[in-house]
């Protein structure tokens, strides 16, 4: 599945404040089968989720953010579970 940047700058743009949790796709379930492609996790996340940047988990709503040259998603995820853990 290829996206054009105006698909997804439209996906970017959207105010996570000003939707309603319950109308986006809800992604807890969404489970990574470790022996798919890396192509073939992202077209089924894409199937599940509508947008790349916006979608539900637990009823909350959440928008992801991607910045150049920053740390990787799982660098910030290990980080705030750590942190989580240690009661910080």
């Amino acid at each position: 599945m290829r996206l054009t940047t105006q698909e997804l700058d439209k996906m970017r743009s959207v105010d996570i404040g000003a939707v309603s949790a319950d109308t986006l796709p809800d992604m807890s379930g969404m489970a990574f089968h470790k022996g798919l492609t890396r192509e073939e996790r992202i077209a089924r996340f894409m199937q599940g989720a509508q947008n790349l940047y916006c979608f539900c988990i637990g009823g909350v709503g959440v928008k992801i953010e991607f910045s150049e040259g920053g740390p990787s998603l799982q660098d910030t995820l290990g980080d705030f579970l750590i942190r989580a853990k240690s009661g910080l």
